[in-house]
């Protein structure tokens, strides 16, 4: 009997052990599932504000980054003196300003010799004016024969054909803009053509035409100016050229 009473007792423990472990295994499956469930929920709602966030923030970017604008080099008086020498034949270096190496004043040199100015790497403030007036000049020939066709490109035409007949006088950068328009009208109206602020291709082409005749008398009149000054080399009054009317 005590036998028995033991071997109930032990196989009574051994089923409610048996059904203790039983239930802790499900209620640590049930447990599992559920923070398994939230845990997995979190990192997935984790995961899907930190995309949002670098979407947002790429798209932040995109809209806020700004695209980069060309800007134009800035024409000094040693460049446009550098581009002068060019034009004359007497420079084959780069345009960098440095008016005092040694390639520049050899172009200088050779230019006081063979227009009979000295013998002198070094420049007389007359001839230093008159040289970055030819490199304006020079400027202005190379826009008009220019064979660029681009809405820029005959922009910057007709802003330097109307300068040199003396319509525009702020910055030649290609945009037709109200001043543009202002300045076309003045013109056409000077010359008594059609009223109005555009031009049409006859009176486009016979803008830019004759400011190319014009230009070109200008840069032969200063040539020969610059030429000439040895006659004048020991006055002291300034030579102030003007572009022709």
């Amino acid at each position: 009997m005590m036998i028995g009473r033991k071997t109930a007792i032990a196989l009574l423990a051994g089923s409610v052990l048996g059904g203790n472990v039983a239930y802790a295994s499900f209620s640590d499956g049930l447990v599992g599932g559920v923070v398994g469930g939230v845990v997995g929920s979190v990192i997935t709602n984790e995961v899907y504000r930190n995309n949002r966030h670098k979407t947002t923030n790429r798209r932040y970017t995109r809209k806020h980054t700004k695209k980069r604008r060309y800007v134009a080099p800035v024409m000094t008086s040693e460049k446009k003196l550098q581009k002068a020498l060019i034009a004359l034949g007497f420079y084959h270096g780069n345009v960098d300003g440095e008016v005092n190496s040694y390639e520049t004043r050899s172009a200088i040199k050779a230019m006081n010799s063979a227009y009979e100015l000295g013998d002198t790497a070094s420049l007389s403030p007359q001839a230093k004016d008159v040289l970055i007036y030819l490199g304006d000049l020079f400027a202005f020939d190379r826009v008009l024969i220019s064979k660029k066709n681009d809405r820029r490109s005959k922009g910057k035409k007709i802003q330097t054909a109307l300068k040199i007949h003396g319509f525009y006088h702020t910055k030649v950068d290609g945009a037709v803009g109200a001043g543009t328009r202002r300045s076309i009208a003045e013109y056409k109206m000077a010359k008594g053509l059609s009223a109005g602020n555009r031009l049409d291709f006859e009176e486009e082409y016979q803008l830019i035409s004759s400011a190319k005749k014009m230009n070109d008398r200008n840069i032969d009149e200063t040539v020969a100016s610059l030429k000439g000054h040895a006659q004048n080399n020991n006055s002291s009054s300034p030579v102030i050229l003007q572009p022709a009317n």
